[in-house]
């Protein structure tokens, strides 16, 4: 009976089987009751493609990722699939500089893209001088206080780079000097109560214009490390005119005098960026926000900051907090400065106004200040296209970032022809992929695109000032005759 039974099972169920797969078949997958399985949708890349100074659409650009490629329509978008890993991709239009992109993707990704107009028709003024001063700030923004009588985070600190090019010949170090001066800030303590706290911050009998590594507010630059250029570095400027206007983008005069017999051979004007735009107080009691920080921290980690202000004690908070920019070490078992605050605050800027910079801007400078104006600014990128937000920028520091010195990588976004030395910043590395091998190791990156932040073009026309004067606009320094007196043969500067 038992095996009756089971034979009859077994009939019944084949039959249903072969009765759903048919019904299946016939309906084209799908069945009464049961849901459609959605197909598998191709990884896709899509964006708008627009001009970098007008931001209207640009249609008929061609978008490939070096196998596939399509067209941008009329109103600049596109779509393209892609392929799954990194591949580069690229944007290119007559009458427009073709744009590369490296690009890792396993999801659809959306990549925008502002295209620079072609250029390169003008006279080079360089090609009549004899020397060419290539300068620049190495950060694109410094930070300082306007009040150091409640604690110190960062002090009046700057720091340029020179490197001085005798035409045909290539940077020259030895036979002259390089000196640097602030014609419209020549008193920084006329603007900041630095000095007058200095002694309580462990800086003993700093003299007034003086800096903490001992660099005044004008004098000489000593050649820097790699014996290519000149530094002067720990510059005590601040972004107030002797007159007292507020000025984060001041100017310094670069002059290079021959030794020999004293005469000048070049002079040319580079922005000193410093801002003092910290904006504590969108969180913190705007009437007297520094008081309110040091009650805060108390209240949150039991400290007596209040106290010992009240009793003549002034603390950086280098003295705990670890900070790669003084190359303080901190204490032991206390986040670094950079984790402390980007972690505490993660998820407070919502306290502030929108600033459009990701939050960025309610503690970097600043919806006045704009520190980020670079050429990927201008193409329409913020600080959390490269540098994440609050909550990514602490996570990376928790899984073992060093701050200030493991930054984000040119060559992520740019590829090999344009990433940085390895293991070094991009304020400190050296061309060195030339088509012709004489100029690898003798420029900095920084020299011809512009500091970190600041990148040419930049938005604010006061960083334009070097190439304007040698190279006869506002863009990096791509013509050869810049440095060079004979005609180069190159396809690109870059191999």
């Amino acid at each position: 009976m038992f095996m009756k039974h089971h034979r009859t099972f077994l009939f019944i169920m084949l039959m249903l089987t072969l009765v759903f797969t048919l019904s299946c078949s016939n309906s084209g997958g799908s069945s009464p009751g049961l849901p459609t399985p959605s197909p598998a949708l191709p990884t896709t890349v899509s964006g708008v493609v627009k001009d970098i100074g007008t931001s209207m659409p640009l249609p008929g650009v061609t978008v490939s990722n070096g196998i596939n490629s399509t067209m941008t329509d009329v109103a600049g978008a596109y779509l393209l699939g892609n392929m799954n890993g990194r591949f580069t991709m690229s944007a290119s239009s007559p009458g427009y500089l073709t744009t590369f992109r490296v690009l890792s993707a396993a999801n659809n990704t959306t990549l925008n893209w502002a295209l620079t107009p072609s250029y390169g028709s003008q006279d080079i003024p360089a090609m009549n001088m004899d020397y060419v001063i290539l300068a620049w700030n190495d950060l694109g923004m410094h930070c300082c206080q306007d009040d150091y009588s409640y604690f110190l985070i960062l002090p009046p600190f700057n720091t340029v780079h020179v490197q001085v090019i005798k035409r045909g010949e290539g940077p020259v170090t030895d036979g002259i000097t390089v000196s640097y001066s602030f014609p419209n800030k020549t008193d920084s303590t006329k603007n900041t109560n630095f000095w007058e706290f200095s002694g309580k911050y462990g800086w003993k009998n700093l003299p007034p214009n003086v800096g903490i590594t001992g660099t005044p507010l004008a004098g000489d630059m000593a050649v820097d490390g790699n014996a290519l250029g000149f530094v002067a570095q720990g510059i005590p400027v601040t972004p107030y005119d002797d007159d007292g206007q507020w000025d984060p983008f001041g100017a310094a005069t670069i002059t290079v005098k021959d030794n020999a017999t004293g005469s000048v051979l070049q002079t040319a004007s580079v922005v000193v960026p410093v801002s003092t735009e910290l904006n504590c107080g969108n969180c913190h009691q705007a009437a007297n926000p520094q008081l309110d920080i040091l009650q805060k921290h108390d209240q949150h980690n039991s400290t007596t900051l209040v106290s010992d202000r009240s009793q003549g004690t002034l603390h950086l908070c280098s003295e705990c907090h670890a900070d790669n920019a003084l190359g303080a070490p901190g204490k032991p078992g206390v986040k670094s400065l950079s984790l402390a605050m980007h972690d505490f605050h993660k998820d407070k800027t919502h306290l502030a106004p929108d600033d459009k910079m990701g939050g960025c801007y309610n503690c970097h400078p600043g919806p006045k200040t704009e520190c980020l104006r670079g050429i990927m600014k201008r193409a329409g990128m913020l600080c959390t296209d490269c540098h994440g937000d609050l909550t990514k920028m602490a996570s990376s520091i928790e899984q073992g970032r060093q701050p200030w010195l493991q930054e984000p990588k040119c060559g992520d976004c740019h590829g090999d022809s344009h990433k940085e030395n390895d293991n070094t910043l991009f304020r400190n590395s050296v061309f060195n992929n030339s088509w012709t091998e004489e100029m690898n190791g003798k420029i900095y990156c920084e020299a011809c695109h512009n500091s970190t932040h600041a990148e040419y073009v930049s938005a604010n026309a006061a960083d334009a000032v070097i190439p304007q004067k040698f190279q006869g606009d506002n863009k990096w320094v791509w013509n050869c005759f810049v440095c060079h007196t004979d005609s180069m043969t190159s396809p690109s500067m870059h191999k």
